[in-house]
């Protein structure tokens, strides 16, 4: 395990995000009354733009492209098809549904007013919008992850490996996950694994459980499958997680349980942190 790999414009980080937009996800999060999708598609536009500010060297130049994302919704229509699609609004020439941070930056789908943390309004770009509906065709997302994730890493074999996180709040109607899953962290790159990372939303008022080392403060077996597909934390992003005020220790695994906004924000940050990059 190392994962040390300078982030720069001739090897860029990868960051793959699964989002459920099954029905339930209609339901509110934990803690509040905010329904997850709207929750989860917020915290995604916010990790962005923070992503691209990241990428910002000087003010005269656009953001540089040190990243490239992918957001995947998966659902089912109302034949009970799957459906597991890109949410950006275009993707990359090789049909990876990819954009770099770059391009994110140049083409949001549009600007919203909305209040400040201070008080005031700010500009908020938007790049995906909330979607719920059918069904949890996890398996498939997986798939489709893993398939882009295969092709980049032979295109960039020395690169930080790719990160991917998977946000739901129900199990997979399509089969078993945890297959899918270890097909994922097979692949690597020379600087370590590819990373999944989990996250369990719920509407549960219960107190969330982040990155723990075992399934044994967990109360079920979805929760003990999702902890087993995710990988154990890096040592950088441990120091991350700490920095945040969170009790993390190596062994710690990317799995959050009952997540609400807060957890969702604070569990992107960290799974997001690349410790050596070119900024």
């Amino acid at each position: 395990m190392t994962y040390e790999r300078r982030i720069d414009r001739l090897n860029p980080g990868l960051i793959l995000l699964l989002v459920d937009q099954s029905d339930s996800m209609n339901e509110p999060l934990a803690g509040g009354e905010t329904p997850k999708a709207q929750a989860v598609a917020d915290q995604i536009n916010q990790l962005i733009y923070e992503l691209i500010l990241r990428c910002v060297k000087t003010p005269r130049e656009p953001p540089r492209p040190y990243f490239h994302l992918g957001v995947i919704g998966y659902s089912t229509a109302r034949s009970g098809d799957p459906l597991v699609v890109s949410l950006l609004a275009a993707g990359d020439a090789q049909n990876l549904g990819l954009q770099s941070t770059t391009e994110l930056a140049a083409a949001p789908l549009r600007i919203e007013r909305r209040q400040g943390t201070g008080g005031g309004t700010v500009n908020a770009p938007i790049w995906v919008e909330p979607v719920a509906r059918g069904g949890t065709p996890m398996c498939g997302a997986l798939d489709r992850a893993g398939r882009i994730a295969a092709t980049w890493t032979k295109r960039y074999p020395d690169t930080f490996p790719p990160i991917v996180v998977n946000l739901s709040d129900g199990e997979a109607t399509d089969g078993r996950p945890e297959l899918w899953a270890q097909r994922l962290q097979s692949l690597r790159t020379s600087d370590g694994t590819l990373l999944l990372f989990n996250i369990n939303l719920s509407a549960q008022p219960s107190m969330p459980i982040v990155f723990p080392t075992d399934r044994t403060a967990l109360p079920d077996r979805l929760a003990h499958r999702l902890l087993e597909m995710s990988s154990p934390l890096p040592s950088d992003m441990v120091h991350t997680a700490r920095g945040q005020g969170l009790d993390v220790v190596l062994g710690s695994r990317g799995f959050a349980y009952n997540a609400d906004l807060r957890t969702l924000a604070l569990f992107l940050n960290v799974g997001t942190s690349v410790g050596r990059a070119a900024w």
